[in-house]
């Protein structure tokens, strides 16, 4: 089994996602953390390889052609709000509670009190931190089962029913399947040309049982689960020494393989959350023209590339939302979020630097399950703030 070469926070699956800040990007070895101007200060902020014999024969596709993308659209009413949830420099890796109304994130909030989950709610009085859970690990979907790394294995706990057991996973974090029954694990090799590292990628049922390998990837990416529980998404090679990368999807049952898109670059590689849409970043491309930021549409096999202002950082915030930081000039000079409307790939600004100014700090942001917030570690006072979208 592989040493873990994992990406994943440790809190809960946030998604992941590129980065935009003006400090270097998390490596993917950051096991503990998947986009920053200088304005929020104060409390009130100015508005300012399974062998080739028994691996399944890939699907081939044709790539879609591009559509065109409307230009940006003014900034809508009402404009949304900035709002300050902690103080004192406290926290890290933000992110919210299934039914939106809490922020959790891992703090130690004094010498006496035990490093651990703590949470506010969104409408409490700033810097009133509650101890939530003393054990900090990966979470089901539920939130009922804690995973946690003993050695090569994956210790599973329901902290319902006290019930505890544990899974070989040579070490590598697992992904919980959205319906809570499955684990899947990718094992990398820690050595050697990132683009050319074998990583195996595992499943298993809950318990541990009918662990199997699916199949072997080179320079590959974290296997994202669908929500019908029974598809990865995956970018990889099939063999270390190709050039280009493959965007596929993969059946757990059936081997099914569904190949999406290939190149050199593929950067990211996000599903939305019905699993509709994915959207990824093309870098270094012959034509520099297909730089940039795209999206495929997975049942209809189409794909359009999005034209964005720059380089960023983006998080799903519905199935057919997508909301983008591009990277700033200047740390000067606030971010700016904007939303992209998959279906017809109309980019519109939310914010601007003369209404509502803040600064992410090293890509540490969440959108809430109800598309309604952003919370994020503000990199100027390193607390967390709220921004409540239109």
């Amino acid at each position: 089994m592989r040493a873990r070469l994992g990406w994943l926070f440790i809190i809960g699956l946030a998604g992941g996602s590129l980065v935009a800040c003006n400090s270097p990007a998390p490596t993917p070895t950051a096991a503990l953390a998947e986009q920053t101007p200088v304005a929020v200060a104060t409390q009130q902020p100015t508005a300012t390889p399974l062998p080739a014999t028994s691996r399944p024969s890939p699907t081939q596709t044709t790539a879609p052609s591009a559509t065109h993308t409307p230009s940006p659209t003014p900034t809508p009413t009402p404009a949304p709000a900035l709002r300050q949830l902690t103080q004192g420099g406290c926290c890290t890796q933000p992110i919210f509670s299934p039914d939106s109304r809490q922020v959790l994130f891992i703090d130690k909030p004094s010498a006496e009190a035990p490093v651990g989950i703590y949470g506010v709610s969104l409408t409490g009085p700033v810097g009133d931190p509650r101890l939530i859970n003393e054990t900090i690990g990966f979470r089901s979907p539920d939130r009922t089962i804690v995973a946690t790394i003993e050695g090569d294995l994956v210790r599973l706990t329901n902290e319902t029913s006290g019930e505890s057991w544990t899974v070989d996973t040579g070490a590598n974090w697992p992904r919980f399947s959205p319906d809570g029954q499955r684990l899947s694990w990718v094992a990398t090799d820690t050595e050697g040309p990132y683009d050319q590292r074998q990583s195996d990628v595992y499943v298993a049922d809950l318990d541990g049982g009918n662990q199997r390998l699916l199949f072997s990837t080179f320079g590959g990416r974290s296997a994202d689960w669908f929500p019908d529980s029974e598809r990865l998404l995956l970018i990889g090679r099939d063999a270390p020494w190709e050039e280009e990368a493959i965007l596929f999807t993969y059946h757990v049952d059936t081997g099914q393989r569904v190949n999406l898109f290939s190149h050199k670059q593929i950067r990211g590689g996000d599903l939305s959350p019905n699993g509709t849409w994915v959207a990824y970043f093309l870098t270094f491309a012959e034509e520099p023209a297909d730089n940039g930021l795209w999206l495929i549409n997975i049942a209809a096999g189409t794909r359009r590339k999005i034209e964005v202002p720059d380089f960023g950082g983006y998080r799903w915030r519905s199935d057919d939302s997508l909301l983008f930081i591009p990277f700033r000039a200047s740390a000067e000079v606030s971010m700016q979020l904007w939303t992209i409307d998959a279906p017809t790939g109309q980019v519109t600004p939310l914010t601007t630097p003369a209404t509502l100014s803040f600064s992410i700090s090293n890509g540490d942001w969440d959108v809430s399950p109800d598309g309604q917030h952003i919370v994020f570690v503000n990199s100027v006072d390193q607390n967390i703030w709220l921004i409540t979208l239109p």
